[in-house]
């Protein structure tokens, strides 16, 4: 899911606002160079830029504009090349550590690329007047207009946060996200990758929220998309082949038994799934998620009390978490246990009013204890709230 954001400067900026930028024509062959970008003709403009530069080798724009139709053409190497050459004529230039760090994480250079992007950010605030376009995979060819150097450094974090997520930094990369998102809580890059660094350090339910927030975002967000329905699936092969690995040298923590339980559990692999959760939870007593993902296998095996156990566990560390009291209700509801099974619903909706789910089954254990008054309005409720098979239930208990 790792996407590669191309960069480039805005094609079609008269020579005006060029002149803006610090560029003033200078002649024939920088103009024609010049032109050449402007129409996208890469290989040319390289070549026209290289006889420029050759007389004119203290000219910074003629790097820059060179390092980016480089960019373009994805010689990274040669645009890294442009653009230092650029910043060692020009060591104030700060979107050039932009384009510098942006460049060296698509070479996986990706602390060299962290390192330029606080430079960037050391730069006092403001806005400059070279403009640029982001464009990403799930903009499905749609570019948003930035600039490299403004008063949001959202996406210098956001590129802070990819760089440490591929180092395997993961708590940091999602502190870079946490703080493009507190600049721009609109884009929904930010909430996927975010998803993506909580579901490789094991958080699932984490990692859901996220995604889904992006998709709310932009229901078209393809690695948003994508990522949900990798969590929800336990994972790739690339991964669980990465944590077996990770195990065989004994340097496995409790997350690393967590993931491969959840994956072993989305794959049919109950008995492996348990013994996982089993050693996550030895490693780490106070993780809930392994608590409550081994009460859904044995749940599902029917065995009620070991489930009910261990739902029981994770509520006993967070007692507000309404899907743990759901969980223990349909087990306790399926053992025959209704009144407890009723206490815990009221608990679901208690702890989140708006989920039909919790009206839901509140309705069908009065309906089931024959309490059909009380089944009724709560089945409605959750109809109100948008589940169709609560009204269906209604419809035939409570229309008369």
């Amino acid at each position: 899911m790792i996407r590669l954001i191309t960069i480039s400067l805005l094609l079609g900026i008269s020579f005006s606002t060029l002149a803006q930028d610090g560029v003033e024509t200078r002649g024939k062959l920088f103009d024609e160079a010049y032109d050449a970008f402007n129409r996208q003709e890469w290989e040319k403009a390289i070549v026209l830029f290289d006889s420029w530069i050759a007389t004119n080798p203290s000219d910074v724009d003629g790097y820059w504009l060179r390092g980016q139709a480089y960019e373009q053409i994805q010689n990274y190497e040669e645009a890294l090349i442009n653009f230092s050459s650029l910043l060692s004529l020009d060591p104030e230039n700060a979107e050039a550590y932009f384009a510098r760090g942006r460049v060296r994480y698509l070479l996986k250079q990706y602390q060299s690329g962290i390192e330029d992007f606080e430079s960037f950010l050391a730069f006092p605030p403001g806005e400059t007047t070279r403009i640029i376009y982001r464009k990403g995979a799930a903009d499905q060819g749609f570019s948003q207009v930035m600039t490299a150097q403004s008063e949001n450094p959202a996406e210098a974090y956001y590129h802070m946060g990819l760089c440490s997520f591929e180092l395997g930094e993961y708590d940091l990369a999602l502190s870079y996200f946490d703080l493009a998102i507190e600049y721009d809580h609109s884009n929904p890059d930010y909430y996927a990758e975010k998803g993506r660094s909580f579901a490789r350090i094991g958080d699932n339910m984490l990692a859901i929220t996220y995604y889904e927030e992006a998709l709310t975002l932009n229901p078209n967000h393809l690695p948003a998309k994508q990522g949900l329905v990798q969590v929800k699936n336990g994972g790739d092969e690339e991964l669980i082949s990465q944590l077996d690995e990770v195990i065989s040298d004994s340097t496995a923590n409790s997350q690393t038994f967590k993931q491969r339980g959840f994956y072993r559990m989305n794959h049919g692999d109950s008995t492996g799934a348990i013994e996982d959760f089993g050693k996550a939870i030895q490693l780490d007593s106070m993780d809930t998620e392994s608590y409550y993902y081994r009460g859904k296998i044995y749940a599902a095996k029917k065995n009620w009390k070991q489930a009910e156990r261990d739902y029981s566990k994770a509520i006993s560390f967070e007692n507000l978490n309404s899907g743990y009291y759901l969980a223990r209700g349909q087990a306790r509801y399926l053992s025959g246990k209704l009144e407890e099974a009723l206490a815990d619903f009221t608990l679901t909706v208690t702890n989140d009013p708006e989920n039909p789910t919790g009206y839901y089954h509140r309705g069908i254990t009065f309906q089931r204890m024959r309490r059909i008054e009380e089944a009724c309005p709560e089945l409605l409720k959750a109809g109100e709230l948008g589940m169709k098979e609560a009204l269906d239930v209604w419809k035939k208990v409570c229309e008369d």
